[in-house]
């Protein structure tokens, strides 16, 4: 009891520490204009708003799309509105408590279609992987292109702790180092005594069906849709966020590369470990545009804007995709089955 209490206050303190992380970011950048910010929003065309969250709900539902492709290779079969209810049903989570969304949507998949967690959690960790790599490639593209604008955002804004990084690196070297070599030792005193107790048998049985979902991607049964649904959810990202700039007169102007840019700073903003990258998001955004002779003032109203548009779409397609789940299941008897191949 007293272990199980340790970890549940150790959970709630990480959430209440990142939520007060991005509660002072927030209020950081916005403690001498918020009001400011509300005046300049009267002035916005929310037409591009618009147009900005139905490119967002798009690539949402393509996303939803791709998950779907990638469950089928372990045999788990579903609709594309049921992994997209789930994937919203996750992000919504996601802005309570930070990586929690993706376990949910596993959760929620496992109610309304049987399938087991296991087995899509391994294919979400598969998807975050590319996802990663997605954006690794979209970064150094965007440095070739906005090097100078880039490099000067990146070493105003880490000069101080990126001030020594060989010692940095090399502490974190030998650090990771010697935990290896202690798990390393662990496991050969234990091994024995490890593979005899029912909890090893459980922990591979689990591990084994985690990377099945992971190599999911390997055994495609439609390698075309998979990649090219992939490229069709960074275009679309790329265009959710860029169209905004006409949407405010001061960022009219940006074109393209600066596009280019907000994308990026965007994917590092909300991998942040902050509540649905609040805070966050606000100081790169606004920090980028002032290269792009956008003022600090204008920048924050421009960061405020799409990022709460975002927020918003998320709670309300999220609070939309909870009810559906509540009172939508599947028949038993259809659970987890391929669709019928239409002759």
């Amino acid at each position: 009891m007293a272990a199980f209490t340790s970890k549940k206050l150790l959970s709630v303190l990480k959430v209440v520490i990142s939520l007060g992380l991005a509660v002072w970011l927030f209020w950081y950048l916005y403690r001498d204009g918020f009001s400011d910010t509300l005046q300049r929003l009267k002035n916005v065309d929310y037409s591009w708003v618009g147009l900005s969250l139905l490119i967002g709900i798009t690539a949402h539902t393509i996303r939803a799309y791709r998950w779907k492709l990638l469950l089928e290779p372990t045999g788990n079969y579903t609709t594309v509105f049921r992994t997209l209810t789930a994937l919203m049903f996750g992000y919504l989570v996601n802005l309570a408590v930070p990586r929690l969304g993706e376990v949910s949507r596993c959760l929620a998949l496992k109610k309304s279609d049987n399938i087991p967690v296991t087995s899509s959690l391994g294919t979400v960790v598969s998807e975050r992987v590319l996802d990663v790599l997605s954006l690794l490639i979209i970064t150094g593209l965007t440095m070739a292109i906005e090097f100078e604008k880039l490099n000067e955002f990146f070493s105003s804004f880490f000069t101080e702790k990126l001030s020594s990084p060989y010692l940095n690196f090399q502490n974190f070297l030998l650090l990771g180092t010697g935990f290896a070599i202690i798990v390393l030792l662990l496991w050969y005193l234990l091994r024995s005594r490890l593979r005899r107790s029912t909890w090893w048998y459980k922990m591979r049985s689990l591990g084994y069906q985690t990377w099945l979902g992971f190599i999911s991607i390997t055994r495609l049964e439609n390698p075309w849709a998979f990649w090219l649904s992939t490229l069709a959810i960074w275009i679309l990202y790329y265009f959710m966020s860029y169209v905004v700039f006409f949407a405010m007169g001061p960022t009219t102007h940006l074109g393209w590369r600066a596009g280019l840019a907000l994308l990026v700073m965007g994917g590092l903003a909300m991998s942040a470990p902050v509540q649905g990258g609040i805070g966050a998001f606000h100081l790169l955004v606004a920090g980028l545009l002032i290269y792009y002779e956008v003022s600090r003032e204008d920048g924050l109203s421009f960061a405020f804007l799409l990022h709460s548009s975002q927020i918003v779409m998320i709670l309300l397609t999220g609070l939309i995709s909870s009810v559906v789940l509540f009172f939508n299941t599947r028949n038993p008897e259809t659970l987890n089955q391929p669709e019928p191949v239409k002759e």
